[in-house]
C-alpha cells in the first residue's frame, strides 16, 4: 500500500517541487530527502500525494515494485538531476 504525505508530514524538507509534464499530463514532484548526489540509488519523493520511491538499477531509474513507467521514472530523475546539476 501506498505512503501518504499524512504518514510522513513531520519528515517533510523544505525543497523544491518539480513540475513534470509526461504524455501531456502536469505532475508535481517534491523531493522528500537532502543530500542528493549522482552516487544515490533510492529517492524518496511525493507524487501528486502519494510517497513513492525510485531506485537506481543498472543505471536506470524507475518505481520500487513496478517496471512500468520507466519513461516517467527517468523524466523525474532528469528533472532532478537538472536542478541539482548532478
Amino acid at each position: 500500500m501506498d505512503d501518504t504525505i499524512k504518514n510522513r508530514l513531520h519528515y517533510l524538507p523544505r525543497g523544491q517541487i518539480f513540475r513534470i509534464t509526461y504524455k501531456s499530463q502536469d505532475f508535481q514532484i517534491k523531493l522528500l530527502q537532502k543530500g542528493i548526489t549522482k552516487d544515490v540509488n533510492e529517492i524518496d519523493i511525493l507524487l501528486d500525494g502519494f510517497v513513492k520511491k525510485l531506485i537506481k538499477i543498472q543505471d536506470k531509474w524507475e518505481f520500487e515494485g513496478s517496471d512500468k513507467n520507466l519513461d516517467f521514472a527517468h523524466n523525474i530523475w532528469r528533472a532532478i538531476s537538472l536542478r541539482y546539476r548532478l
